[in-house]
């Protein structure tokens, strides 16, 4: 590991502290809120569940912000665009913690469209987000939770009421369980992201990022200049570039 980089603490605690204050939340509020068709947002409406869905949400966004530090002290440059990603979802999260959904059916209020959109850029940045970093660093785990956020996601919006499908396919009995399952991709996306960003690899020709490090080619070779007698020598390595 490079001593040089932060540690990446911050951006591992996030997403499981975001974890066990959705799961209390679960508990705390098991009568109120179904786990199979109410929506996780709901938990926030809750005087028993409201402070850990709302610091959870916090939490998580610190650690997409921590992530995005972490790209940026590893590679500024080709990281810039999964960077981005990560810091609109920690902006989306903070947004989504300020303005909660509103407590009748449907959006009524403004406040519950800012929440719905926030929401919405979330789920969307952070799939993204994270197949770019696991096809940039290799990293078959954190590709499949961006697949898998997708998949969840196509499932959850065909399942939501309102949907053209969601009565053929029972979404409203099961929808509040796919945005679970949803939220639990991208916190396990998160998380992965913080321990891949977080620390180089230990191989000394390769990076966590996938790029090769200063001094790791290999040895070349180029003909020597001719002789005096103009006979022309094998060609002899130089060493490293």
């Amino acid at each position: 590991m490079n001593k040089d980089l932060p540690s990446r603490l911050p951006g591992v605690a996030g997403p499981l502290l975001a974890l066990a204050a959705m799961g209390y939340a679960h508990l705390a509020s098991a009568d109120a809120v179904s786990p199979l068709n109410g929506l996780v947002s709901e938990y926030a409406l809750r005087v028993d569940s409201a402070w850990a869905m709302t610091g959870g949400t916090i939490a998580l966004a610190m650690g997409c912000l921590w992530v995005a530090y972490l790209l940026a002290r590893v590679d500024p440059v080709r990281g810039a665009a999964a960077r981005a990603l990560f810091v609109a979802s920690a902006l989306g999260l903070l947004l989504t913690a300020t303005f909660p959904t509103d407590a009748a059916p449907g959006v009524t209020s403004i406040g519950g469209e800012i929440h719905r959109w926030s929401a919405a850029v979330v789920f969307t940045a952070l799939p993204c987000a994270g197949w770019m970093l696991g096809r940039r660093s290799g990293s078959r785990a954190l590709a499949g939770a961006a697949v898998a956020s997708v998949v969840l996601l196509a499932w959850f919006l065909a399942a939501h009421p309102g949907s053209l499908v969601s009565d053929l396919i029972g979404g409203p009995d099961h929808y509040g369980l796919a945005q679970r399952l949803l939220l639990l991709s991208e916190m396990t996306l998160v998380l992965l992201a913080a321990l891949r960003s977080g620390h180089l690899d230990g191989d000394d020709a390769t990076d966590r990022l996938g790029h090769r490090r200063p001094g790791s080619d290999r040895g070349v070779t180029v003909p020597i200049q001719p002789g005096p007698n103009d006979a022309r020598r094998p060609h002899q390595p130089i060493g490293r570039l």
